[in-house]
């Protein structure tokens, strides 16, 4: 009988001292193998969340030991934010793809509106190669209304008129294939941006 009751104060021992060796429950160890988006998974956490409790992270070097912070509490998931996280999350796959004006193939080059339809077109949706024509579809946002999955336009940037596009992430946060600073697929800050603030257009919501 004694032997029965130490094995199993053993057993007991080395599953709880796995547990008190494992990472605290509000954070999440990465592997090589990882992105914002498999976390986001594996942790039933909102991506765009996700990303705005980790603002040090770089979405691109996401390695092998390294420590994300999860949000407090996760939500339940409505149908507009599943779509919005899958659209960001086939379009964060292609970070660091060349911006090259005209482009739309994944991995090789991509311009703003190819991007962008890229992203959605992949989730169901049917979107030109157009940043203008984009801008007269949906509904229109106001800055203080602005969900993840809504498309931000800037105007006069290169053309008179509607001629950039963007995916809002959440927490003035912007995918985009974009030209200032490095000309690529990139996670940029929108608002405060003097470059945004001064050619921004407005925002349209595709996600109903």
């Amino acid at each position: 009988m004694k032997k029965v009751i130490l094995t199993s104060v053993i057993a007991a021992s080395c599953l709880f001292g796995g547990i008190a060796y494992a990472a605290p429950s509000n954070t999440y160890i990465a592997t090589d193998a990882d992105t914002f988006w498999t976390i986001s998974q594996k942790t039933n956490v909102n991506i765009t969340a996700l990303m705005a409790a980790n603002p040090q992270v770089n979405p691109t070097n996401i390695y092998q030991g390294l420590v994300i912070q999860l949000p407090a509490a996760a939500s339940q998931k409505q149908s507009w934010e599943a779509k919005a996280d899958a659209i960001i999350a086939t379009g964060m796959k292609q970070l660091g793809t060349p911006y090259v004006f005209g482009g739309s193939t994944p991995g090789i080059a991509f311009d703003c509106s190819g991007f962008v339809q890229y992203a959605f077109n992949q989730n169901g949706f049917n979107l030109l190669h157009s940043a203008s024509l984009m801008s007269q579809m949906g509904t229109p946002v106001a800055k203080d209304e602005l969900r993840k999955g809504d498309l931000v336009f800037l105007e006069g940037t290169y053309t008179s008129g509607v001629s950039h596009v963007a995916i809002y992430l959440g927490d003035n946060k912007i995918l985009q294939a974009g030209t200032i600073g490095t000309r690529e697929v990139k996670v940029s800050t929108l608002f405060g941006t003097p470059y945004y603030d001064l050619h921004y257009w407005g925002a349209r919501r595709l996600i109903p």
